[in-house]
């Protein structure tokens, strides 16, 4: 960043999982950068509802940006994890099938993804499917297993990688959305919130469902999002019920099967069901959803109904196309980074793998930026420890017990807020306080008072996850429930 005329090197607007990990890489090659989030906080769109899974690479046509980037990705996960002090578990997968034309589906992605250079693939017959996974289905007829599939919370991932680019320098603005976009004296200025003015040489789009309405603010987008809602169930799984490997499931009929991921927390994750949506939809389950899902998880995994089901929740999913043929499923990476030439690039309805390639993704958007600035240099600067805030993690007076499923401190809450949460929402995606099976009914309001004495809100007000979302709120020297 130039301070004598305070222009930045680039903006980044979005601060998902792939704005976060952008941001990082460019400031890890010394760029000056600004962060742009529409809302209160990082990761609160799209980064905070998907299947948490990092895939190996055999979905992907062989020699594509999206294979190379998933393959390298996914071997270094576990490093880059234990660099942001994040928990991973690479637990392996088993692609089933129950049935011919699964069966040749499996087959299929076996060859594939031996092209592809996958490590240690495996096809199973029914006998190794059962013996790897007892409690799947005997309809089961052809499994593939993968060795190399993992999963993570990702939006602590993305939290991390915000945490490790701010140590380093990055510039965050919060609850600033950007609602004009345009050049001038060789600079891109950007209007936010209709009032404040940013100036930058370059900018890089990360804006996730809205990624193509921010392109649309300074040139026409070449790729344009329709959007669907994904619904997902979380279940307590009874004890020896739970599947020790990420399952996916081949159907015979059109459309994809659903998921079954072991979470790093205990807990099993089945998704998806999907809907139609609009971007501005909120993330509401449908009792439709809920039932598919729940079928679904009996055929393909009858013990996890033995289980508690404590929560069902939905996010926004992209599905890109071109405007000239609205009809075409684009699948690959490689159109969906688009360039104006004149120093913005845009990220436009990046999906699956986007939790996979997020760093991949930010380092080549790094590389085409720092080009971009006339700087080639591969220097980078080392990913900072995590800092831990002793003063609460280990004080005595800090130790209570606020989140008894979670057994989390009063010191993990007042740490979680000196990293930046400003919400229940925002506690709970850095501590995991209210994920256990009373969901927050103890915990909640004892959070929310912490936050409202730690922020000292002007209004009064803690919010649950964002505008709107009004939890606690004080008056007249009391605290009140909405």
């Amino acid at each position: 960043m130039n301070s004598r005329s305070s222009v930045f090197d680039t903006v980044v607007i979005g601060g998902g999982l792939l704005g976060c990990f952008c941001a990082l890489n460019l400031v890890r090659r010394s760029a000056g950068t600004l962060l742009l989030e529409k809302r209160e906080d990082v990761c609160t769109g799209m980064s905070r509802a998907n299947t948490a899974v990092i895939y190996p690479g055999y979905d992907n046509h062989p020699g594509s940006l999206k294979t190379n980037l998933t393959r390298k990705a996914n071997r270094d996960l576990d490093k880059l994890c234990r660099k942001l002090g994040v928990p991973f578990l690479r637990c392996g997968s088993i692609l089933v099938s129950c049935g011919p034309k699964g069966d040749r589906m499996v087959e299929k992605k076996y060859r594939q993804g031996m092209e592809n250079g996958v490590p240690g693939l495996e096809l199973l017959s029914a006998r190794e499917i059962r013996r790897m996974e007892p409690g799947l289905t005997p309809q089961a007829t052809t499994g593939l297993y993968a060795p190399s599939t993992a999963t993570v919370h990702p939006w602590e991932l993305g939290i991390a990688a915000w945490e490790a680019a701010g140590e380093l320098g990055l510039k965050t603005q919060f609850c600033s959305e950007v609602t004009a976009i345009w050049k001038q004296e060789g600079f891109f200025c950007l209007e936010v919130n209709k009032r404040q003015i940013v100036r930058s040489r370059t900018v890089v789009n990360c804006a996730g469902i809205l990624a193509d309405r921010v392109q649309e603010l300074y040139s026409r987008p070449l790729i344009r999002i329709r959007a669907e809602l994904a619904e997902y169930m979380l279940y307590e799984p009874a004890p020896g019920r739970a599947p020790q490997h990420i399952i996916f499931s081949e159907t015979e009929e059109n459309g994809k099967g659903i998921t079954l991921v072991p979470a790093i927390n205990g807990k099993v994750l089945a998704g998806t069901a999907n809907r139609p949506a609009r971007a501005d939809s909120p993330p509401a389950t449908s009792a439709a959803g809920c039932e598919r899902l729940t079928e679904a998880c009996r055929k393909l995994f009858p013990g996890l109904a033995d289980g508690r089901r404590i929560r069902n929740f939905a996010g926004l999913r992209p599905n890109p196309y071109r405007p000239d043929s609205p009809q075409t499923r684009l699948c690959g990476l490689e159109p969906l980074i688009t360039e104006t030439g004149d120093g913005l690039i845009s990220l436009i309805g990046i999906k699956t793998p986007g939790l996979t390639c997020a760093n991949e993704l930010g380092r080549l958007v790094s590389g085409r930026i720092l080009g971009l600035l006339g700087r080639n240099s591969a220097e980078q600067k080392e990913i900072p420890r995590r800092r831990t805030y002793e003063e609460y993690l280990k004080a005595p007076e800090h130790q209570k017990i606020i989140c008894r499923c979670g057994n989390i401190t009063e010191g993990e809450i007042l740490a979680a807020i000196q990293r930046g949460a400003v919400t229940l929402d925002g506690v709970k995606r850095r501590t995991g306080s209210g994920m256990g099976l009373c969901q927050g009914s103890y915990c909640s309001a004892r959070i929310a008072g912490l936050l409202m004495e730690q922020l000292s809100a002007t209004d009064g007000r803690v919010m649950k996850d964002g505008r709107d979302s009004c939890y606690l709120y004080h008056e007249n020297g009391g605290y009140s429930h909405v």
